[in-house]
């Protein structure tokens, strides 16, 4: 199988999004530590041409789909380590990979902060968006001006409830079955935007791997830097096709206003007979498994790539 092929064959992106994915202690000084470890990365992201946005997400609970009884919409007083999931968007994937070859002192050091927290990961997966209906959130007064001053016309945008969370559901896709997922899945959506709560929602499919955003560099890079930082530099392990998936791995994300809404709303892709006939035969028998599906909720964004998405600035 030529993995390089496939990458290649794969079509444009409007962004690419690198999303770095930890396991970590379920600490009430999760936030602090994360604040302290972030000032650095955030200034650095920013400065680095190509980017387009975040959103740093931590995981509230599981859904209970596919007799996971055990798992509810809220554990976070009963998970022992949660999920931490730093989404990035970008011109492109070769302007994340520039950020880290350009400030991997940085990352290094910051997410050395919250080793003493870390279970699992760090993981950096790469992905094109194959759809994507997030409006960019604003708040009430925001919206009301927005809308005298065009006539009434807010699309793009939508009012921000302050209790907003997203579900998280990975896909593993038979190979050649990706198309007829993607169809699915994109009518999936549109069906469940009529579903009370729900903001908008993004389809992603995997790409590729960034070694160094993985905290893995070559053992030669390493070395070099032991003996002298000033002037060494890490080395990626391997290139972002490297890590390229068969079978293919699909993020589907679904925002609603608050967590009874994504409670109450998210099973409709199960029990609303006109979705579920999509669903059913075009997503989940085009499954190897049962999606796994997470919640969770923002601890810290920016949405300028909404705006990109949403056609509202180039």
């Amino acid at each position: 199988m030529d993995i390089k092929s496939l990458f290649d064959a794969e079509p444009a992106s409007p962004l690419y999004v690198a999303i770095n994915k930890v396991l970590v202690r379920n600490d009430p000084d999760l936030m602090r530590m994360m604040k302290e470890a972030s000032s650095k990365m955030c200034l650095a992201t920013a400065l680095t041409p190509g980017f387009r946005g975040f959103d740093l997400m931590r995981q509230r609970g599981t859904c209970p789909m596919g007799m996971r009884w055990a798992a509810s919409s809220d554990m976070s007083s009963e998970l022992s380590h949660i999920w931490i999931d730093q989404f990035t968007y970008w011109d492109s994937w070769e302007a994340h990979e520039d950020f880290h070859e350009t400030f991997e002192d940085v990352v290094v050091e910051s997410c050395a902060k919250c080793g003493s927290m870390l279970l699992d990961g760090p993981e950096e997966p790469v992905y094109r968006i194959v759809k994507s209906d997030l409006p960019k959130l604003i708040s009430r007064n925001q919206m009301m001006k927005l809308g005298f001053s065009n006539d009434g016309n807010t699309d793009g945008y939508a009012m921000d409830s302050g209790e907003t969370v997203t579900v998280l559901a990975t896909h593993h896709i038979k190979p050649g079955k990706e198309s007829e997922f993607e169809e699915g899945e994109v009518q999936t959506m549109e069906m469940l935007k009529a579903t009370a709560g729900v903001v908008g929602y993004q389809i992603l499919k995997r790409i590729g791997l960034s070694t160094l955003g993985s905290g893995h560099a070559t053992v030669e890079s390493l070395m070099e830097d032991l003996k002298d930082s000033s002037c060494s530099k890490l080395k990626r392990a391997a290139e972002v096709w490297e890590g390229y998936t068969v079978p293919a791995e699909y993020l589907t994300m679904v925002e609603f206003e608050d967590l009874p809404s994504a409670q109450g709303g998210m099973p409709h892709v199960n029990v609303k007979p006109e979705i579920l006939f999509v669903h059913g035969t075009k997503v989940l028998n085009n499954c190897l498994t049962i999606p796994t599906v997470r919640i969770s909720d923002s601890m810290f964004s920016e949405q300028t790539y909404r705006e990109v998405l949403q056609g509202l600035r180039g």
